[in-house]
């Protein structure tokens, strides 16, 4: 297997196994999260007893509090590093709603320790819950000290128009560490209209999940519209996205407009046959970043490496060739290359490498009632090639249609079936040297494109959360062009 081929597959692949390994097991299955939020309800209760407890003060501030975060955290310490995790809610006082959030940490410092903490976060005022409710990111110094149930801790990063609480629940800890706090909405319990699946969709397993009752509320920027679009019960993927695509293409080619110039002489159209077994083979690792811009309309552009050959057999007239290069068979001395060429045909092997970049630009259309779903992504690439050996543009349009089958914690698995319009027109420009004419000088030009523009396409899109999917998909079927294709997206 060529090396140079291998490295994208492989790097490609490392980069799908790492998105993995981020996004597996974070989502929470429609079916659960009622459960998930009336447990997070009665640990938030209890907490909240025990602060009143062991502090008479807290219950003043409670009361007098625009609202408050209740959490429970689990944290471990090892010397240098240590992290925490937990979820929590946000319970709003003038509005009567709960927000459900993650909150997790990172520690850098001293220390050594595990444990449960109880945190509570009170505000003063609505400017300060709504930038919390909006999510967060704090750092500062922290200590604590923990035996068993009693705990101590100091924080000296307090904002303004906010107090922090702790107490512990279990666990053994002596830390003093740099922490990074992080606060995000949790978007599977909490209802904000974001899609279970990487498109727009209507009711797919809403009706499972009769706890999420809170207002459906549209908080980016883009789509446009979005918030009229889940007013009608849409749910919308998360507008940006950046992914890693590796593509490997192999294709038969039609051959026309060949010029041809021997030792360095001007190069002129010249009379050929092409033989049928005229293909490429490239492969090409892209990036890709994506905005859905219209609730129902995505649109995206790449950049990349392409790399590949282009071998290429063409038959030529020998009496054509003779009289470009200015020999005169009939007057003696005879040039060596008149028995090769004169009343004969030969054929050129030409292979055509190339290497360079590409750059594209594409929108997709899509859309999902339920379970099914329909796509249409199209794109226009251009290919810049190293050293002007070839150059060209390629058009695809690929609609599909599939269905979804959700697999609880595993996320999301789409399953899709297609076709792929393909139109590809390729300069294709070299230099041959060929021995058994003399060392023969042969520079050529000729278009090349592909030779059919259907295929068939079958394949699969994992969304294994809400943030993280993974897709991989097969062209071939009909016509004569085959392709595998690979790649990862993070949307955020």
């Amino acid at each position: 297997m060529n090396i140079r081929r291998t490295i994208p597959l492989l790097l490609s692949l490392a980069v799908v196994f790492l998105l993995t390994l981020l996004g597996a097991c974070t989502s929470i299955p429609v079916e659960e999260r009622a459960e998930v939020r009336a447990e997070i309800e009665r640990d938030a209760a209890k907490t909240l007893v025990r602060m009143m407890e062991e502090d008479p003060e807290f219950k003043k501030q409670l009361t007098s509090a625009t609202g408050c975060f209740v959490s429970s955290v689990s944290a471990k310490k090892v010397p240098v590093v240590g992290r925490g995790h937990g979820l929590g809610v946000l319970y709003d006082r003038e509005t009567g709603s709960s927000t459900y959030m993650n909150i997790t940490r990172a520690d850098l410092g001293a220390g050594l320790g595990a444990g449960q903490f109880g945190v509570v976060v009170l505000f003063e005022n609505r400017e300060t819950l709504e930038e919390f409710r909006g999510g967060i990111r704090k750092m500062g110094l922290g200590s604590e000290t923990v035996v068993k149930s009693r705990s101590k801790s100091f924080q000296s990063a307090s904002g303004k128009g906010y107090s922090t609480h702790f107490i512990s629940d279990s666990g053994v800890a002596l830390t003093a560490s740099a922490r990074v706090t992080r606060l995000s909405v949790n978007e599977d319990l909490t209802g904000n209209a974001v899609s279970e699946v990487g498109l727009p969709n209507i009711g797919f397993d809403r009706s499972d999940d009769p706890g999420d009752s809170a207002p459906r509320i549209w908080e980016h920027k883009l789509p446009f519209f979005a918030q009229a679009i889940i007013d009608e019960g849409y749910d919308l993927p998360l507008p940006y996205g950046i992914g890693v695509t590796y593509a490997n293409v192999k294709q038969s080619m039609f051959l026309e407009d060949l010029a041809i110039g021997f030792n360095g002489d001007e190069i002129v159209p010249f009379e050929f046959i092409a033989f049928d077994n005229a293909e490429a083979h490239n492969e090409t690792v892209q990036v890709m970043l994506d905005a859905w811009v219209l609730p129902f309309m995505n649109v995206f552009a790449m950049f990349g490496t392409l790399e590949g050959d282009a071998p290429l057999d063409v038959l030529v007239d020998g009496n054509t060739m003779l009289d470009h290069l200015g020999i005169d068979c009939s007057v003696p001395p005879p040039s060596p290359l008149c028995p090769i060429l004169k009343d004969k045909d030969y054929t050129l092997s030409l292979t055509a490498p190339f290497s360079g970049q590409t750059y594209g630009l594409g929108t997709t259309l899509a859309g999902g009632w339920g379970n099914w779903f329909v796509a249409i992504p199209g794109t226009i690439t251009y290919a810049d090639m190293d050293g002007t050996s070839t150059d060209g543009l390629a058009i695809t349009v690929t609609p599909r249609v599939g269905r979804v089958v959700n697999m609880g914690r595993g996320g999301n698995l789409a399953l899709f079936v297609g076709g792929n319009y393909l139109y590809a027109d390729f300069t294709v420009v070299g230099t041959i040297v060929v021995p058994e004419l003399n060392d023969l000088t042969i520079d050529y030009t000729l278009e090349q494109k592909n030779k059919d523009p259907w295929n068939g396409v079958l394949g699969l899109n994992w969304d294994i959360n809400k943030n993280i999917s993974w897709m991989i998909e097969y062209n071939g079927f009909v016509g004569s062009r085959t392709a595998f294709i690979t790649g990862a997206t993070w949307r955020f």
